[in-house]
C-alpha cells in the first residue's frame, strides 16, 4: 500500500487530371474536385431559369406553350428555391451551433472539472479521484496504471456508504516520483460479508486548452483529451 493517497469522506455527492509539362519531361496526376451540394442545386436552379425564359419568349404565338406544362416547371422551379433556402438555413444553424460550443469550451479554460470514468490526469504530480459507496465498504482497493497498463499503485479506500474524496501525488508503490500524464483507476470493493458493493468513481483535473480542430470543440487535461459532454461539475476556476 503506498503513502501517496490522503483521502477525506463526505455523504453528500456534490476530375480534374492536372497535366504538368517541364522540360522534356512530363508528369501527370490528379486532384479531385469535392461537389457543393449547395452550389450545384444554385447553378441548376439559375439554368432553370434561362432555359424557362428562354422557352417563353421563343415560343410559337400560334401555339403557346401548354399551360399544365408551364405550371409543372414553375412547380418545379419553386421546389428547387425552397431546397435551396433550407440548406441557407440549416448551415446558418449549424455555424451559429457551432460557434455557441467554442465559446462554451473556452469557458472551462483554467478550472478544474470533474467526470465519470476511470482515466485521469496527473498534473503537477497530483491527481483527485472520488469514490461513492453504494454501502460501507469494508475492504476497498484503489489500484493505479500507467498509460502501458502496467500497474504502479495500490491504496486500501475502505470507507462508509457516501463519497470519499482521494489525491494521489504521483508516487507508485516504491515511492519513486511518476511523470504528469494520462493514468486510469480501477476500485474493487466488498462489504463485511464479502458482497461487492456498487462503486461510482469520479475524477477531476484542470482545463488546460480547448482543441477546436474537429467540428466539436474538446478539452484538454495536459495530455488528456476530455469531451465537453463527459463533464459532469465545474469544481472551481483556480
Amino acid at each position: 500500500m503506498t503513502t501517496g493517497v490522503s483521502g477525506t469522506s463526505n455523504n453528500t455527492t456534490t476530375n480534374n487530371t492536372t497535366n504538368n509539362t517541364s522540360g522534356t519531361g512530363s508528369s501527370s496526376g490528379s486532384s479531385t474536385k469535392t461537389s457543393n451540394p449547395l452550389s450545384d442545386l444554385t447553378n441548376n436552379y439559375t439554368t432553370f431559369l434561362t432555359l424557362l425564359t428562354t422557352q417563353l419568349r421563343n415560343q410559337d404565338p400560334t401555339s403557346p406553350m401548354d399551360t399544365n406544362q408551364m405550371t409543372q416547371q414553375l412547380v418545379q422551379m419553386s421546389s428547387v428555391e425552397q431546397q435551396i433556402e433550407a440548406n441557407n438555413q440549416l448551415k446558418a444553424i449549424q455555424s451559429t451551433l457551432a460557434s455557441g460550443q467554442s465559446s462554451q469550451a473556452l469557458n472551462y479554460l483554467g478550472k478544474y472539472v470533474e467526470m465519470e470514468g476511470d482515466k485521469f490526469p496527473l498534473q503537477n504530480s497530483t491527481a483527485n479521484v472520488s469514490v461513492t459507496y453504494a454501502s460501507a465498504a469494508a475492504s476497498a482497493t484503489m489500484n493505479v496504471y500507467d498509460s502501458t497498463g502496467k500497474l504502479v499503485s495500490t491504496t486500501d479506500v475502505s470507507g462508509a456508504a457516501g463519497t470519499h474524496n482521494f489525491s494521489w501525488n504521483g508516487k507508485d508503490s516504491s515511492g519513486n516520483t511518476l511523470p504528469d500524464g494520462t493514468y486510469s483507476v480501477k476500485v474493487s470493493a466488498t462489504d463485511s460479508s464479502g458482497k461487492a458493493v456498487a462503486t461510482t468513481v469520479k475524477v477531476a483535473g484542470k482545463v488546460t486548452g480547448v482543441d477546436m480542430s474537429g467540428d466539436t470543440p474538446t478539452l484538454q487535461m495536459g495530455d488528456m483529451t476530455v469531451n465537453m459532454s463527459d463533464v459532469t461539475t465545474v469544481l472551481s476556476a483556480s
